[in-house]
């Protein structure tokens, strides 16, 4: 028998309120996340991945959760208390950030912050920190870590700081790790060793990996589920290699065509979605991606689709496909 999930999001409904009204920036989401399990949020700026993301560990500032849950290992953490929350991050869930200028202090050694994360859930001693945080730079791959530890966050290239925060988000060993968009402001050559090193360490301590990315190239490469995300909605989710081979939805389609190939002449214009992802006050009636949709019909601007079930572990959300699926459904059981 399978193990339950370690993360069961059901329904989330996230609100910020603003003095033009109150606007939802993630509309009902659903997903697990299970033990080992790679799980990527994909979809472009404004779609609501980072906020659903920053909702799971009780971050959204501004932001409340208007419905649903979270569920971790069995609890439901929507109204946790705050000294609940702080004992939870990074010590079962942690994070690693899009910047990592922005998530390291400029005024404490590299040590200083792993050795900070460490003490805040344990008796740890300075001298026992520090020792901890030279085997976490090894283990991350910072050459000379004896050295290294002592460094301050601008004595170090972009992708030696992706490192050091990957550290202190592994630090207290968590189950599940929430990593957003991690490798954003990294060159291709970086990219690529942070996200091996990623793969590496969770092959290595079994950690869960949520995965935050509007790259579907990364998604290929280190999922093993996908949920694609649209204007505050799921639109699509399953494994990852279905949902890549045979996309349900346009807006998957579409990202999925965005990605230059060799096989597009150089003297082409890059492929891309026309349009841009609704601002949440000023979302379309109907389904929310019908304006920039090429296969859109009189009634995707009239009549949101909701998200169905096309097989084990599948769903869309499109009238294309919810006609042709309940058509079935019904053939199947006699009923017409």
């Amino acid at each position: 028998m399978p193990s339950p999930p370690l993360l069961e999001v059901r329904d989330l409904r996230v609100r910020f309120d603003l003095p033009a009204g109150p606007v939802e920036a993630v509309a009902g989401m659903s997903f697990d996340v299970a033990a080992g399990e790679t799980v990527a949020v994909v979809g472009e700026s404004g779609s609501g991945k980072s906020v659903a993301s920053l909702a799971v560990l009780g971050l959204l500032g501004a932001g409340r959760i208007a419905g649903g849950s979270v569920g971790w290992r069995g609890e439901d953490l929507v109204g946790a208390s705050a000294e609940r929350m702080r004992a939870l991050r990074g010590a079962e869930i942690a994070m690693v950030f899009q910047n990592p200028m922005s998530s390291l202090d400029p005024l404490f050694t590299v040590g200083d912050q792993i050795g900070e994360a460490l003490r805040a859930h344990g008796p740890v001693s300075r001298a026992q920190a520090r020792a901890r945080a030279v085997d976490l730079l090894r283990d991350v791959g910072i050459p000379d870590p004896h050295r290294r530890v002592r460094a301050y966050p601008h004595e170090l290239s972009g992708g030696q700081q992706q490192r050091v925060v990957i550290a202190i988000a592994l630090a207290c060993s968590p189950a599940l790790l929430i990593a957003d968009e991690p490798t954003t402001a990294l060159d291709v050559t970086v990219e690529a060793q942070v996200l091996r090193l990623m793969r590496d360490l969770q092959r290595d301590r079994g950690t869960a990996l949520l995965f935050i990315t509007h790259d579907m190239g990364v998604v290929a490469e280190m999922a093993d589920r996908v949920v694609v995300m649209y204007a505050g909605k799921v639109v699509e989710q399953g494994p990852v290699e279905e949902v890549l081979r045979t996309p349900r939805n346009p807006y998957t389609r579409a990202l999925l065509d965005s990605i230059p190939t060799r096989a597009v002449p150089r003297d082409r214009p890059m492929p891309a979605i026309a349009g841009a992802v609704p601002h949440p006050t000023e979302m379309p009636p109907g389904c929310r991606f019908h304006p920039r949709c090429p296969s859109a019909t009189d009634r995707c601007g009239a009549d949101e689709p909701a998200l169905v079930e096309l097989g084990p572990g599948r769903a869309s959300r499109c009238w294309l496909h919810v006609e042709p699926v309940a058509a079935r459904a019904a053939e199947v059981s006699g009923v017409r």
